[in-house]
């Protein structure tokens, strides 16, 4: 198949063209899909890993956090082995809250737990600093306070890693606009902000505001499932309407579309974050799921489809931990 090979002196990244790359802003590229692990299982999340880049998934997306990289990076040290090439394959890591202070130690041990020599992302995972050793519990009980660890310092320090050779690109996680506005006049750009998108959360102002300024939007929990919530978080006041929401996958419109393009509800709210400019990282550890999330390049949903489903935002977030103080611009 032909290839796009991504500009870098040390660490070309090479991915099929079957699979379509946004441009990053060092100038780098970035597969558009790829697999998320977060909640992906011991025992589960390595198999899940070694089925999708057989499958041909150009990228993996892990975090310190996640608590499963040691497994990932067994399963990727085997598909090294068995002829799968390290630079087929975009691999992004996170820089968890208790570690703003020293972010090469902490990717110094992901590289450890991954196995690997370099990461192609690293992203800071939310912008609020943590105590080392602290707990989110400890932080929502009010047992630790945040850390005063200044964003701009921990950014500072994750361009050094850069400079390193220990990563080709960074960014940021879960950033909203008023948190992107303090790193824009840094040495080096933030080349993507990944955040959680779904039409129950459509995001539209951040979403244009990354866009605007050249900063690519990696949409994670595209699939909006709400019935995760209600089964965890039953009774979490900041979500009072987690079990009055039809889920997306049932929503009349999203089945619609789906009937009308030979294509399942996933498949259609899959190809939404695609649509609005985004990359994607649907998450699965079944075999028949990863192949079939896979399934997306064969169709497009037209402007107004896209809108229609936007309208359906409720800006009802998954990920809402209680800690986050979510900025309102």
């Amino acid at each position: 198949a032909p290839t796009v090979s991504c500009k870098h002196p040390k660490h070309p990244v090479i991915m099929s063209a079957a699979i379509p790359t946004v441009s990053l802003s060092g100038g780098t590229k970035m597969p558009a899909f790829g697999l998320g692990t977060w909640l992906s299982n011991p025992g589960e999340v390595g198999k899940a890993v070694k089925c999708a880049i057989e499958a041909g998934y150009p990228l993996v997306d892990c975090a310190e956090r996640y608590g499963n990289q040691k497994e990932i990076g067994s399963a990727l040290a085997s598909l090294w082995k068995a002829g799968h090439k390290r630079e087929e394959v975009f691999i992004t890591s996170k820089l968890w809250n208790t570690r703003h202070d020293q972010p090469e130690e902490s990717i110094k041990r992901t590289l450890s737990d991954l196995q690997l020599e370099y990461l192609d992302m690293y992203l800071i995972h939310f912008p609020e600093a943590f105590p080392r050793g602290a707990r989110e519990e400890d932080i929502v009980s009010g047992k630790h306070q945040p850390a005063s660890v200044p964003i701009r310092k921990t950014w500072e320090m994750m361009e050094s890693l850069v400079d390193k050779g220990l990563v080709r690109a960074i960014g940021v996680s879960n950033f909203a606009v008023a948190d992107v506005k303090e790193l824009l006049g840094c040495r080096i750009k933030p080349a993507v902000n990944q955040i959680e998108v779904h039409p129950y959360n459509a995001s539209v102002e951040l979403v244009k505001f990354c866009q605007d300024n050249g900063i690519v939007v990696q949409a994670y929990s595209s699939i909006g499932n709400v019935h995760f919530l209600a089964n965890i978080d039953p009774d979490n006041p900041r979500r009072p309407e987690t079990k009055s929401l039809t889920p997306l996958l049932k929503h009349p419109v999203v089945t619609r579309l789906a009937a009308q393009y030979s294509k399942t509800p996933g498949q259609v709210l899959l190809r939404y974050g695609l649509d609005r400019g985004m990359a994607i990282i649907p998450k699965s550890v079944h075999e028949e799921r990863i192949k079939e999330n896979m399934n997306l390049f064969d169709f497009r949903l037209q402007p107004n489809e896209v809108d229609e489903l936007t309208a359906l935002d409720r800006h009802f977030k998954i990920v809402d931990p209680g800690w986050r103080n979510w900025p309102t611009s």
